[in-house]
């Protein structure tokens, strides 16, 4: 009797197992702890930081260069971060590397400047412009359009290099500007020109009689071509083509016509109207489109007013965007089967 008693009581005090699958659970859940409740610690660097009209929270993380899961950046901000202040549009400085929970909590409260930065990429076309300023809310769309037609009079007066233009495209030069966030489409436009006035427009004037026709391989050079070393080369075969009667060929062109933006002109777009008839379409017709198609940088300009003379007629660019060159058409088609 005894001994039974003491068996029962040893098997009564034997600690029951916890099942492996909660096991893991349990461990998940607490790496997911951690790591969720990490994310304000995750360093921002010091440097300024433009936040634009109607930011909110969620795009914190763009605003700061901060590659994070989007999930786990919600979940964070809604159960771990503190106090969050009104966002305003402006730009933020951060004088020293802090922590994306000190930037919201702190460096949000009030921006150090009350301007937006923007930023103009060379090859963007005004559709282009158009369509990434009022995707941030700083105009509205097509607002910048109807700016560059009502107004045009009035910055052909002001910018003499316009004084023979029929438009601003080729004029507007890319950059990053700090601009006031109340500034509107007018406004935008005459900066951008005055930095072409800066950067271009003497060179310009002292080209008079070319210079529009020069503006106008620029820019499809700068559609064409990204590297600098080879942008003397590009400009020097597509000059030389419509010199010597050849159409120029350049696809980037096509576009320009239907009023696209990069993102619309995409190679099925350029292949479903690559044989219609348009004075962009550098395949039909034997000079050069009858404006620019895009804004130019400096080296692009550079590039154009220094063409570099080569036996080359033709180039392609493979899948790495490495351009091969080629005399005769035969050559053109023997890179096209190995390179694209």
């Amino acid at each position: 009797m005894n001994q039974f008693r003491s068996r029962n009581l040893r098997n009564s005090q034997k600690p029951s197992k916890i099942p492996l699958f909660l096991l893991v659970f349990s461990l998940f859940c607490l790496y997911l702890f951690f790591t969720v409740r990490n994310i304000g610690n995750i360093e921002i660097p010091e440097g300024k930081y433009s936040v634009e009209k109607w930011t909110v929270l969620s795009d914190i993380p763009k605003v700061v260069h901060l590659d994070v899961t989007s999930w786990k950046y919600k979940i964070w901000s809604r159960y771990f971060l503190g106090q969050i202040p009104s966002i305003k549009a402006g730009t933020y400085t951060v004088e020293h590397t802090t922590t994306l929970e000190d930037f919201i909590q702190k460096s949000l409260k009030a921006p150090t400047y009350s301007d937006l930065t923007i930023t103009i990429l060379p090859g963007w076309n005004i559709y282009d412009i158009d369509s990434s300023l009022s995707w941030k809310g700083i105009i509205k769309t097509g607002e910048l359009l109807l700016a560059a037609r009502d107004n045009f009079a009035e910055f052909q007066t002001k910018y003499p290099f316009l004084k023979d233009a029929p438009s601003l495209e080729g004029f507007l030069y890319p950059d990053t500007y700090r601009i006031d966030q109340n500034a509107d489409a007018k406004m935008i436009l005459d900066r951008l020109l005055t930095e072409f006035q800066t950067k271009i427009g003497d060179a310009y004037k002292n080209l008079w009689s070319s210079a529009y026709k020069d503006l106008i391989l620029a820019s499809v050079v700068e559609r064409e071509e990204k590297d600098p070393i080879q942008k003397p080369i590009v400009a020097g075969i597509l000059a030389k083509r419509v010199t010597e009667h050849i159409p120029m060929g350049a696809d980037a062109t096509v576009c320009y016509g239907y009023a696209k933006t990069q993102k619309q002109c995409t190679p099925d777009f350029i292949g479903s109207i690559i044989y219609e008839k348009s004075p962009y379409n550098t395949r039909s017709q034997q000079w050069y489109p009858p404006t620019p198609i895009a804004s130019i940088s400096l080296d692009t300009w550079n590039a154009v007013l220094h063409k570099q003379d080569s036996p080359y007629y033709y180039y392609l660019h493979d899948s790495h965007w490495q351009i091969h060159f080629a005399k005769t058409l035969e050559e053109h088609n023997l890179n096209k089967s190995k390179y694209l």
